[in-house]
């Protein structure tokens, strides 16, 4: 199998995988860092919630433009393009609850009971 191949293929999936786990790990995160916001009177669940919505926004993009590329030696083109929008599109649903963490990250100090 060719090396470009397999790297545009990953690439097109990069906006489903990646966004799951940013993610499963910003509801880890979103667990344990109300405790530390509440003592520290910070917002980093705030920040690191946008730093990962950046980084799904970035993968989502990827898939996107992967889906736009032109690939030869795939199964099929309308497959390869229809997987590259799938991701990016499922990456969004994962930004927008990324971003109501965030929201949520921002309102509430963590002290709350």
């Amino acid at each position: 199998m060719n090396t470009q191949l397999t790297i545009t293929r990953l690439w097109a999936w990069t906006g489903l995988w990646v966004a799951v786990l940013l993610w499963a790990v910003n509801m880890l995160l979103g667990l344990n860092l109300p405790y530390d916001d509440c003592v520290r009177e910070s917002h980093a669940s705030a920040v690191i919630s946008l730093a990962m919505l950046a980084a799904t926004a970035a993968a989502a993009f990827a898939s996107w433009r992967s889906a736009k590329s032109e690939i030869t030696g795939f199964s099929s083109p309308r497959t390869f393009r229809f997987i590259g929008a799938l991701s990016a599109l499922a990456a969004l649903v994962f930004a927008f609850a990324l971003a109501m963490q965030m929201v949520a990250g921002w309102v509430l100090t963590g002290c709350e009971r």
